[in-house]
């Protein structure tokens, strides 16, 4: 990748200004300057984004986009239900960089990739999808997943750092944990999870039902709007570089 032919198109559609960390990410992706990583546990390995901050977890209290999604919560379990109900199927989930398939036993239901609906989706989970576009969603995935009982997702890093994924929990069984940067948590039904997953984390259900959850990316609450829109811009670049690397 060309650094300053991209930052050369970015100046022409979107002015120069605000553009600072666009560069430095930018650079740092293609090898030219160095990351510098804010927290041990952080391993955002294939897209570094400097200059904002590194927490395992994020409040949402004052989040009004969450609030917004959590009142929605009857009407998406509603829809997830009727996908079990009538045996829609769940697939392996899949990692978009390698194309490997995940863990066994953790099965999803895609409603976007790469930003893009899917067609199923768009005509099973209506309501679903309105609710995620009440939020800052970002251009990765979103999804229903199921934990099966006994599986355990172990540590991992979703290796991005300018994304957050969040978690509205639908069915949370007993003996079920998620566990961010060494600090373990549980799921509430009806209630949202919001954490960076460039960290290292794991998942666990030890119970004897299924943990289903809808998962979604937003992105980093500290980036500009300019930051945002340019990024989005950038997002299938990106991808194409880190497949091809």
């Amino acid at each position: 990748m060309d650094v300053d032919r991209v930052l050369a198109e970015l100046d022409t559609e979107f002015g120069s200004d605000g553009l600072e960390r666009i560069e430095e990410c930018l650079r740092i992706l293609v090898g030219e300057r160095a990351p510098t990583y804010l927290h041990d546990e952080q391993e955002p390995t294939r897209l570094f984004f400097p200059g904002i901050s590194a927490l395992p977890w994020h409040d949402t209290a004052g989040l009004g986009w969450v609030r917004a999604v959590e009142a929605d919560f009857p009407l998406i379990r509603e829809e997830f239900s009727a996908l079990r109900q009538e045996d829609v199927p769940f697939a392996p989930y899949e990692d978009a960089y390698t194309k490997e398939l995940g863990w066994r036993g953790w099965d999803t239901f895609s409603l976007y990739r790469n930003g893009v609906v899917d067609p199923e989706a768009a005509n099973r989970c209506p309501n679903t999808l309105a609710a995620l576009d009440k939020t800052p969603h970002g251009p990765r995935d979103g999804m229903f997943t199921v934990l099966n009982p006994g599986v355990h997702i172990t540590p991992h890093t979703g290796g991005v750092n300018l994304l957050l994924t969040c978690h509205l929990a639908l069915v949370v069984p007993p003996d079920c944990h998620i566990t961010v940067a060494d600090d373990r948590r549980t799921w509430t039904e009806g209630r949202c999870l919001l954490f960076d997953d460039s960290f290292i984390h794991e998942a666990r259900n030890e119970g004897t039902e299924q943990r289903c959850v809808l998962l979604w990316d937003v992105w980093h609450p500290d980036l500009s709007e300019k930051e945002v829109r340019v990024l989005d811009h950038l997002m299938p670049r990106f991808q194409q570089y880190l497949v091809a690397v």
